[in-house]
């Protein structure tokens, strides 16, 4: 029968105290060195240790669980958000429980509620409300919380996000050198979640600069979107469409090109999140690249201090983001 490797194996093979073996499998480095890392690190791939989490568990009191709360796990931003937090958790020897709030708050407070009686240690959640008293119960959870991507009003947890800001006012710009007279902003209604509102305030304030026009289209299931994309065709204006995210981007995309609307001759447009997939529509389309694997790995990084007994103070951590010019203006 195959021997299970213990930890005192493990131990023994690097030559190191069971105890270090512990603390590098719970993260906790402290003063480790670099070298005793990648020694233990070498031993347990050789071995194939795999840590009983039940029994580590049971021993300290402790999870290794984070909850992860997303607002829509159907969103490729959602999938990238989920592999950047993963990889750093994983290292840590943690576990993600992964939640879809499926954008409903009713849902995403039940989940909450789950999570927190499964004992998570910390709680990652992109918010499906802008108001902050939708999650004051979790202060009563004792337990870090993290949100990412969109932030509440008023702030009271810790936020890493993106520079919408900065980002959506340096590709108005671009569409400004190109001498555009309006700039169409199609979004989901703003009113539900704070980002969207940022990002077309931040529209609005740099083309009324500029002296053009700004004009807001809120997309909801009333809304006939292609209706209002043969209407913006067919302006006597120089129009340049804003798609506020990925997704609203994808959907207008898929309707100029079924209809075979030319970009950027009959219509210009850009967009807010890139995924790569930008590139490969008509003649590229000018976007920005939200660095969303990277938002989940600070994400991530984050709460994991917050374990480690860094104090946890209410702020927003920006993560840039980069415009990708292609040949949609």
């Amino acid at each position: 029968m195959k021997k299970n490797i213990t930890i005192s194996d493990v131990a023994l093979e690097a030559g190191v105290s069971k105890k270090t073996v512990s603390r590098y499998l719970n993260g906790q480095f402290g003063k480790m060195s670099q070298e005793t890392k990648e020694k233990i690190e070498a031993v347990i791939k050789e071995l194939n240790y795999r840590p009983n989490k039940q029994a580590q568990s049971l021993k300290s009191k402790r999870s290794y669980l984070i909850g992860v709360v997303v607002s829509d796990i159907s969103n490729m931003y959602s999938s990238l958000l989920l592999k950047g937090i993963g990889e750093v958790l994983g290292k840590a020897g943690y576990q993600m429980i992964i939640m879809d709030a499926a954008n409903s708050i009713e849902q995403e407070k039940e989940l909450l509620n789950k999570l927190i009686d499964q004992s998570v240690e910390g709680i990652i959640l992109q918010a499906s409300s802008r108001d902050a008293n939708h999650y004051s119960f979790l202060k009563e959870a004792n337990i870090p919380i993290l949100l990412v991507d969109r932030e509440v009003e008023p702030l009271i947890f810790p936020l890493v996000t993106t520079d919408n800001e900065d980002a959506t006012k340096k590709i108005v710009q671009v569409i400004l050198d190109k001498k555009y007279d309006e700039i169409v902003v199609i979004s989901e209604p703003l009113k539900d979640i704070i980002t969207r509102e940022v990002r077309y305030n931040s529209v609005k304030e740099k083309v009324l600069e500029n002296k053009k026009e700004v004009k807001l289209i809120e997309v909801d299931k009333k809304l006939d979107l292609e209706q209002v994309l043969f209407e913006l065709v067919n302006s006597t204006k120089k129009i340049a469409i804003f798609a506020s995210n990925g997704r609203m981007l994808m959907d207008i995309l898929t309707i100029l090109v079924t209809k075979k609307i030319e970009i950027p001759s009959d219509i210009g447009i850009v967009g807010f999140d890139d995924w790569n997939l930008s590139a490969l529509v008509g003649p590229g389309i000018t976007s920005v690249e939200q660095k969303t694997k990277l938002i989940g790995e600070e994400s991530g990084k984050k709460i994991l201090s917050y374990l480690d007994d860094e104090p946890i103070v209410i702020e927003t951590f920006i993560v840039p983001a980069d415009i990708q010019l292609r040949n949609s203006l």
